[in-house]
This record gives structure tokens, C-alpha cells and sequence, in this order.
């Protein structure tokens, strides 16, 4: 009788074993590693994070900050990463480096254009002859480019200047050292904040400079867990959008915005995941050929996977 009881015991121990691990997905699974910065772009996935969406889609996701996209971007060559926020030069810089990589949704960030409060520059057209501050061969100067081209103002009436550093390309064009400069969230906001002279922003730019970027392999071999990441990702943005006002703590919290922008702050609108268009791609491919950044440039099918945001 004692031996059967023991028998029972272990029985019911080994199906509780069981149990636990077939009903906990995430607790054995290496979790998805995704590398972001401290922008407008990454705020979704930091609230999915905080609301534990991606864990109630049975996902474990490992959010890795980074505030310099050179390290970002070295820990993904290095496989620390399985994917990351970026951008389109970015993708472009890895295929041609010959990393396998596929894009799989536009991200939405805002790069605004400001100019010194001091220079009596009133709109992109005062440009004429200005230099504006950008950090080289990146997406900052390819939109900086794209925002005084699209005002008419000619390829050659101005220049930009190679001020990496971001704080300081800010406090150049708040001191009237250097005449505009072009600068991410929340270095943009914290700018206006500050006086700068607003010239307008990547937002009426008919580009997708934000890009979520994996290793192809990655997508081929992790399809279900992408879709279910987006679908968590997309709900979280939607919360946003319906009420941004609730998140203002929650931005300087979780981004280590500025103190100073918590009010001021314009939200971006977040838009369902679609993959940037194949024109949107050649425009900034035929940038970098102009600039010399670029020599093997690959096609669009083999750059863009829809694969996933098609099912969402």
C-alpha cells in the first residue's frame, strides 16, 4: 500500500513537471534580444514592456538600451542583438558590410531642422549659403539634405558641418556658434524649448527614416514570435495615441527625456507596421551612391520582408 502511494506521488510530481513546463513558453526560451535608443521610436516597445504585453503573448523580450547607435550597431554585428531600431542607411551600410538582414516595418521617430535663435533665420529658404550641423553619412544628414531640398533651396546654396556629438551640435546652435542644426527626439523638442528657431521636421517628409531591423535568419526562423512581438508592439502604441497625455511620466521615465520637455513634448502618431516602399528605399540608396557610401546596393525584395506585418 505504501509502495502505491509512493508510486501516485511521483506520478503526480512528474505531471506537475510537465504541466509547468509546457505552460510557461517564456521561462525556457532565450529571450528576444532588441537593441534601442532613448527616441520617440523606441517608446512602444518600452510600454509593451512595462505592461508586460509581450509576456501575455508568451513572449520573453530582452529591451537593450544603447545611447550611441555605434555601439548598437556593433553589438549586433557581434550577434549580441537579434534585432534593433535603425535606420535606412543603416540597413543599407550592414548589407553592403555583408550582413544578411531584413527589414521588416517602418518605426516612427520625428528629426527636426533648427535654426540659431540669434541668426535671424526665419524659415528653410534663410538657409542660402548657412551651414547646418549634422552628424556625417548618417540618416541626420540625409534628412537634413531631404528637408532643405524639398523647400526649394538649392543643392549647392548650402553646406553641413560634421558635429557629431549630439549635446554638442545643440548648444552650438543655441550659442549662435554654428547657424542650424538638424537633431533628433529629444534633443529637437529640448531645442525649441530653448528658443531655436523651429525650420520643420522629418514628419512632413514623405520618408521612412525609422526602420526595425533583424537578421534574416532570425525572421525566417521565428516567424510566429515577430508576429505576436508587432501585434504586442502595435497595442501598445495604440494606447498612446488614444490618450498621449497619460504617458508624459512615463517618457521621461522610461527614455530619460529631459524634465524640461515633459509638458511641451509633441507625441508622434504611431502608425499600424508597414514596410517602407521601394521608392522610399531608392531615395536614400541614391543619396549614398551621390555621397560615395555605397557601391552594391541590394534590391528592395532582398532588403524588405512584409512577411510578418502582413499577418497583423
Amino acid at each position: 500500500m505504501i509502495k502505491n502511494k509512493k508510486a501516485v506521488l511521483c506520478l503526480l510530481v512528474s505531471l506537475s513537471m510537465l504541466s509547468s513546463l509546457f505552460s510557461s513558453p517564456t521561462s525556457e526560451q532565450a529571450p528576444m534580444k532588441i537593441g534601442i535608443m532613448p527616441d520617440a521610436d523606441s517608446l512602444p516597445f518600452l510600454l509593451a514592456q512595462e505592461r508586460s504585453l509581450f509576456t501575455e503573448a508568451g513572449l520573453a523580450v530582452e529591451l537593450v538600451p544603447f545611447q550611441s547607435p555605434v555601439e548598437r550597431d556593433a553589438a549586433f554585428q557581434a550577434g549580441r542583438l537579434d534585432g534593433f531600431v535603425g535606420d535606412t542607411l543603416g540597413a543599407l551600410f550592414l548589407e553592403q558590410a555583408g550582413f544578411d538582414i531584413s527589414v521588416t516595418s517602418i518605426t516612427n521617430g520625428r528629426y527636426g531642422l533648427v535654426a540659431s535663435p540669434a541668426k535671424n533665420i526665419k524659415s528653410i529658404k534663410d538657409l542660402g549659403g548657412k551651414e547646418i550641423a549634422v552628424s556625417s553619412n548618417t540618416i541626420i544628414e540625409y534628412l537634413a539634405s531631404s528637408l532643405v531640398l524639398s523647400a526649394g533651396v538649392e543643392r549647392e546654396a548650402f553646406k553641413t558641418i560634421a558635429i557629431p556629438k549630439i549635446p554638442v551640435r545643440l548648444e552650438m546652435v543655441l550659442s549662435s556658434q554654428i547657424s542650424a542644426a538638424c537633431l533628433p527626439e529629444p534633443f529637437y523638442t529640448l531645442a525649441l524649448n530653448k528658443g531655436a528657431i523651429d525650420l520643420g521636421n522629418s514628419t512632413s517628409l514623405d520618408d521612412a527614416p525609422g526602420l526595425m531591423i533583424f537578421s534574416a535568419k532570425f525572421v525566417e526562423n521565428h516567424k510566429d514570435a515577430l508576429l505576436s512581438f508587432y501585434q504586442a508592439y502595435w497595442e501598445a502604441a495604440q494606447m498612446i495615441n488614444a490618450d498621449s497625455d497619460a504617458y508624459r511620466d512615463f517618457l521621461v521615465a522610461s527614455t530619460g527625456f529631459p524634465e524640461a520637455i515633459r509638458d511641451v513634448y509633441q507625441f508622434v502618431e504611431y502608425t499600424k507596421p508597414s514596410v517602407p516602399t521601394e521608392d522610399q528605399v531608392s531615395k536614400v540608396v541614391s543619396w549614398m551612391e551621390d555621397h560615395d557610401l555605397l557601391t552594391n546596393p541590394p534590391s528592395y525584395e532582398n532588403l524588405v520582408d512584409d512577411s510578418i506585418i502582413a499577418g497583423l
